[in-house]
């Protein structure tokens, strides 16, 4: 229970006011607990709000909800991807400097796991969430956390609708990107945007961007080689191989949806011994560089990505926290695989 009163049958939530004055839920929580952390002006607002719409603070289930412990949720559909390892050790640094616990749980993109996971973390009164929402995720399977109060922060794939505060990648940066280096350092002729799921935000923006670029730049779309893969090394290398044993012939320029994608499609094309081709990953993940042949990858900085995670999350907490709440640009780190020394 957040506080009494009600609009229109139901009970007013601190949310409702955070919704009516277009702030965040954190700022009308930081406003009824007294924090000196808000302007003037602005706890007047909340307050004049929260009077209007009947909302009423609840003191003693906030005592009750402020009992949380040191643990922090990074809740991800891949706990194996490397990219979750990477964003992990960005997340436990900035919260452990505070005293906080990350805990990892993998969904495997299951709505029903995630929802167990989230609710099991209300339940056991932690800290806050950092989570990659499952893929078919919506507003709806984040219920709990809203009705909750848990500070939450998600990562890459965004729902709309949801609420919550988001961390994403520069998708239009990174397609453009990708087809510059493809077509006007290698000019590559005919491309490709292979791996990632449909119904990934990051793929659907990634691909929208590098395929206007390229069709700007006059340059062939290979629609075959474009049709979604599950973004594993494993998945890639399947289809990769499928296609080229079929006869398929590859394009000169790929721009892969991730670096893991990007190791099974090079790896099959070793192995079949096909014509050169211009391959980019996205990541730029620790190891791609001691891959065989170098992977060259579009740098998203998953640590970085999980530093600024963790300081939204403290700003949700109401707790300072110093560092940019920007995500890292992309950019282009060269190397073999593309044809780049």
């Amino acid at each position: 229970m957040q506080g009494t009163g009600r609009s229109g049958g139901r009970r007013v939530r601190m949310i409702d006011v955070a919704d009516s004055l277009g702030v965040s839920r954190a700022t009308v929580s930081l406003v009824m607990r007294n924090s000196p952390l808000v302007s003037a002006t602005t706890r007047t607002a909340v307050l004049a709000e929260a009077e209007r719409l009947g909302y009423v603070y609840n003191q003693a289930a906030a005592n009750l909800r402020t009992q949380r412990n040191d643990l922090v949720g990074l809740v991800m559909p891949d706990v194996m991807n490397p990219f979750v390892g990477e964003v992990s050790l960005g997340v436990q640094e900035v919260l452990g400097e505070v005293g906080f616990f990350v805990m990892i749980a993998n969904t495997v993109d299951r709505l029903e796991l995630q929802e167990q996971i989230l609710r099991s973390l209300v339940e056991h009164r932690a800290a806050g969430v950092v989570t990659i929402p499952a893929i078919t995720s919506g507003p709806e399977h984040f219920a709990v956390i809203r009705r909750s109060d848990l500070p939450t922060v998600t990562l890459l794939r965004d729902i709309e609708g949801v609420g919550l505060p988001f961390v994403g990648t520069d998708e239009a940066a990174i397609g453009r990107l990708g087809a510059r280096h493809l077509i006007e350092v290698h000019g590559c002729r005919r491309v490709a945007y292979f791996g990632g799921d449909p119904l990934a935000s990051p793929r659907v923006g990634r691909l929208r961007a590098f395929r206007r670029a390229s069709s700007k730049a006059h340059v062939d779309w290979d629609a075959v080689w474009s049709e979604p893969v599950e973004a594993s090394a494993d998945a890639a290398y399947r289809r990769a191989g499928e296609l080229l044993a079929a006869g398929v012939r590859p394009p000169d320029g790929v721009l892969c949806h991730s670096d893991n994608v990007a190791y099974g499609l090079v790896r099959a094309l070793g192995d079949h011994g096909s014509p050169e081709v211009s391959v980019l990953g996205i990541d730029d993940l620790h190891q791609s560089a001691m891959w065989n042949p170098p992977i060259s990858s579009i740098a998203t900085d998953p640590v970085g990505l999980g530093r600024v995670c963790a300081r939204v999350l403290l700003d949700e907490m109401g707790l300072p926290a110093k560092g940019s709440r920007r995500p890292p640009a992309p950019k282009v780190h060269a190397r073999v695989s593309c044809g780049c020394a």
